[in-house]
């Protein structure tokens, strides 16, 4: 695998701690091939910065004219797959970066473990996005990863699988041996009878129904409301937890 990482920091000290701490990372996993580039200030990266050209983003939060923040949001806004990593000397910016939502927040002064255990969640976060699955369409079959589903239904003897792109995949593979695929993947819930969603891509859960990014309501089991309402509670707290290293 080869990375392309960017760090951006007007301060010249916190940038060469970052850029040890990641060829410490990466000096134990010799497979792995890494491109680090530093900038001094967002405006910088910007100049430079196309879709796909960073899969790793360390940015400091308070620079320039443009802060982490800001920066931070183009880049979502832009591409879902960058894994952002946010730098501050201060917890003060936790909450506001949740938007974004961020694979890391760091304080300085830096310790190697916090970005070993960011790093670690980051390259399992590309191991997820490497599974794929099948879906057989007309007489044809598409692989499609896992991480761009956002959710499965059953209508009437197909299958339909919503993707992140805004595509709706309408698939002769029977909802059962879809259900059979997602069992074991924790991000996926089965909410209702015919209807599997990944959490990753939900907001909230309310008046018996989850609510997807993208705005589409998909309603809870009523016999099971309660179970499945708290398994999609642990699995948001669990993921925003794992995401700040403070």
């Amino acid at each position: 695998m080869e990375l392309n990482i960017a760090v951006v920091d007007d301060l010249e000290f916190d940038c060469k701690r970052i850029e040890d701490c990641i060829e410490q990372y990466f000096s134990e996993r010799q497979s792995m091939t890494i491109h680090t580039a530093r900038y001094r200030c967002s405006e910088d990266f910007l100049k430079i910065y196309r879709r796909g050209i960073f899969q790793i983003v360390f940015l400091d939060i308070c620079m320039g004219e443009i802060s982490g923040l800001d920066l931070a949001d183009r880049l979502r806004k832009g591409d879902q797959d960058i894994n952002i990593v946010f730098m501050s000397s201060t917890r003060d910016y936790v909450f506001d970066s949740f938007s974004v939502k961020p694979d890391g927040y760091l304080c300085k002064p830096y310790e190697y473990a916090a970005v070993a255990e960011i790093m670690d969640r980051v390259l399992a976060r590309f191991s997820l996005q490497e599974r794929t699955i099948t879906l057989k369409s007309g007489r044809n079959e598409i692989v499609i990863p896992i991480t761009d589903i956002i959710s499965v239904t059953a209508c009437d003897h197909v299958s339909e699988v919503k993707l992140i792109t805004g595509e709706t995949q309408t698939s002769r593979t029977l909802f059962k041996d879809l259900e059979l695929a997602f069992e074991n993947e924790p991000n996926f819930l089965l909410c209702n009878r015919g209807v599997i969603i990944n959490m990753d891509y939900a907001v909230k859960a309310k008046d018996g129904k989850i609510i997807m990014q993208n705005g589409t309501e998909y309603p809870i089991r009523l016999r099971d409301s309660r179970a499945i309402t708290a398994k999609f509670t642990k699995y948001t707290a669990e993921r925003m937890k794992r995401s700040f290293v403070l």
